[in-house]
C-alpha cells in the first residue's frame, strides 16, 4: 500500500512539474511574441510584469507591416467597432493607419459635424477627432476623400456599417478605390464594405465571403465562401464587425508570406466578463471585446446598475450607452458571440475575469459596487482596469502595495489608498491586478489581460 502511494505522490509531483513546465513555455513564449513587435515588458523584483519602454501606446517599429502605409475608408454611418478596432491594432503589427474620409458624398448623420463636412459612424464617432486616442500616433492621422493620392497606399481597407452603401454611389470614392487598385494596393471589404469593390469589378470571379447586405450580389458573381475572411491575391474580404481582426491579420499574411497568428484561439476555455453600468469609453471596450473574441475568449458582458443614465432619454430602457454613442447590446455583433447578464443573476463561476473600461463607467461602479468588486476579488478572480479604471479598484481598498497603471485622474485615488501609481506603464499585471494606462494602450492592456488568464 505504502508503495502505491508513494509511487501516485511520484505521478502527482511529476505532473505538477511538467504542468508548471509547460505554464511557464507558453507564458514566456507570448511574452516573446510581444516583444518582438518593439515593446518592453519586464518583470520588477516584487512579482509586477510591466508593458514598458517608448513604443508603449504607439506604432510598433517591427511587425509583418512594417513600412507600410494603410489607408481605412469611410463614408456616413461607417461601423465605429471597426474603426475602434483598426485604430488600436493596425500598429501594432507595424503598419500605419490614415483614415481616408469621404468628404464629397454625405448622406445621413448621426450626431451633428464637429469641424468639417465629415462623416460620422453609425453610432457617433467622428474620425477627426484623435483626442479619442489620448496623444498616440496611431490614429492622429486622417485625410479628406478629396484630397487623398490613392498611391500613397499600400492597402486599402474599406469598413462596413452603411459606410460602403454611401461610397457605392459616390464617384470620386469609386475611382479613387480604382485608382488604389491601379497602383497595386491591397484592398479589403468587410461587409457592406465590399461594395464599392463589386461596383468597380474588383470582385469577379473572386474567391470571398461577405455577409447578407453582399452575399446574393457575391454569389452571382463571385466565388462565395461562407467562412470569417477569404483571401485571394491582393483581394481580402470579411465576413462582419466580428472578423476584423481575421481581415487585418490575412493583411499580415499578403505582406509577409511566413506570418503566423499566434493569437488565434490561444484563450479557448477562459471566459472575461466585461463590466458595463453607463458611459463607458467605447474604444476600451469595443476593441477589446473583437480581439478577444479573435483569442478565443468566451464573452460575457455584465450589466450593473448605474447611478445614474448618461442619456436621460433611455430611462427605464435597458440600454446601455458608451461615452462615444455604442450601446449594450452591441448592434453590431451578434448575441451568438457574447452573453449578457444582469448583475443579479451573475455568478463567480461565470467568467475567469472581469475588466472595467474607463471614462465615468468607473465612477458609477465606485459608488454603487465596491462590495461586489471585494466579494470578486476574495473569490480569486483576475480583476483587470484602464484608465479611470482604477478608482473603483482603489475604493474598493484592492490596491495596497500593488503598482497600477492608468490615467493620470487616477492618481489620488491609488496613492492615498496605498497602491503606486506607474505613469510611464502601458499596461500592468502585480498579482491579480491587471491595468491599463488609457485608449492608445488597449493592445498593451489585452496582452496584460492574455497573460493573467495564460498564467493561472
Amino acid at each position: 500500500m505504502k508503495y502505491y502511494l508513494k509511487k501516485s505522490s511520484i505521478l502527482l509531483t511529476l505532473t505538477g512539474l511538467i504542468f508548471l513546465f509547460c505554464t511557464g513555455s507558453v507564458l514566456a513564449d507570448f511574452l516573446d511574441v510581444a516583444r518582438k513587435t518593439g515593446i518592453t515588458v519586464q518583470q520588477d523584483a516584487d512579482g509586477a510584469v510591466i508593458w514598458t519602454g517608448k513604443f508603449g501606446g504607439q506604432n510598433k517599429p517591427n511587425g509583418p507591416l512594417g513600412g507600410k502605409k494603410i489607408g481605412v475608408m469611410a463614408a456616413s454611418e461607417f461601423s465605429d467597432h471597426q474603426a475602434y478596432y483598426f485604430m488600436s491594432y493596425i500598429g501594432e503589427f507595424g503598419g500605419e493607419l490614415e483614415f481616408v474620409l469621404d468628404d464629397h458624398h454625405t448622406w445621413k448623420e448621426t450626431r451633428p459635424n464637429v469641424s468639417a463636412n465629415l462623416p460620422h459612424g453609425m453610432w457617433g464617432l467622428n474620425l477627426d477627432a484623435p483626442r479619442i486616442m489620448g496623444g498616440s500616433d496611431k490614429a492622429d492621422k486622417w485625410v479628406a476623400l478629396s484630397k487623398a493620392d490613392p498611391k500613397k497606399y499600400d492597402a486599402i481597407i474599406i469598413m462596413g456599417g452603411h459606410s460602403g452603401d454611401v461610397m457605392v454611389a459616390d464617384p470620386m470614392a469609386t475611382e479613387f478605390l480604382q485608382k488604389a487598385v491601379d497602383n497595386g494596393a491591397v484592398i479589403a471589404g468587410i461587409g457592406a464594405g465590399i461594395m464599392p469593390m463589386i461596383r468597380i469589378g474588383m470582385m469577379n470571379g473572386k474567391k470571398c465571403t461577405g455577409n447578407r447586405t453582399v452575399d446574393y450580389m457575391l454569389k452571382e458573381i463571385a466565388d462565395f465562401r461562407s467562412a470569417p475572411v477569404i483571401a485571394d491575391g491582393k483581394v481580402i474580404t470579411g465576413r462582419d464587425t466580428v472578423d476584423s481582426a481575421a481581415v487585418l491579420r490575412a493583411l499580415c499574411k499578403y505582406f509577409d508570406p511566413n506570418f503566423v497568428d499566434e493569437h488565434k484561439d490561444i484563450l479557448k476555455g477562459k471566459t472575461v466578463m466585461i463590466m458595463i453600468t453607463e458611459d463607458w469609453e467605447d474604444i476600451e471596450m469595443s476593441a477589446p471585446m473583437l480581439e478577444l473574441i479573435h483569442r478565443g475568449a468566451d464573452i460575457t458582458i455584465g450589466l450593473f446598475e448605474p447611478q445614474m443614465k448618461a442619456r436621460a432619454a433611455l430611462l427605464g430602457l435597458d440600454v446601455r450607452t458608451g461615452n462615444f454613442g455604442c450601446t449594450v447590446p452591441i448592434q453590431e455583433i451578434p448575441l451568438s458571440y457574447y452573453k449578457i447578464i444582469k448583475e443579479e443573476d451573475l455568478k463567480m463561476s461565470d467568467f475567469d475575469l472581469f475588466f472595467i473600461p474607463g471614462a465615468f463607467n468607473p465612477w458609477q461602479i465606485a459608488v454603487k459596487h465596491r462590495e461586489w468588486l471585494k466579494d470578486a476579488y476574495a473569490a480569486g478572480k483576475l480583476v483587470g482596469f484602464i484608465c479611470h479604471g482604477a478608482i473603483p479598484i482603489a475604493a474598493a481598498d484592492l490596491v495596497r502595495g500593488k503598482k497600477i497603471a492608468g490615467w493620470m485622474a487616477c492618481y489620488d485615488s491609488v496613492t492615498i489608498m496605498g497602491g503606486t501609481h506607474v505613469t510611464d506603464a502601458a499596461a500592468i499585471v502585480h498579482g491579480r491586478l491587471v491595468s491599463g494606462q488609457t485608449p492608445p494602450q488597449v493592445p498593451e492592456f489585452v496582452d496584460a489581460m492574455t497573460y493573467a488568464l495564460l498564467r493561472e
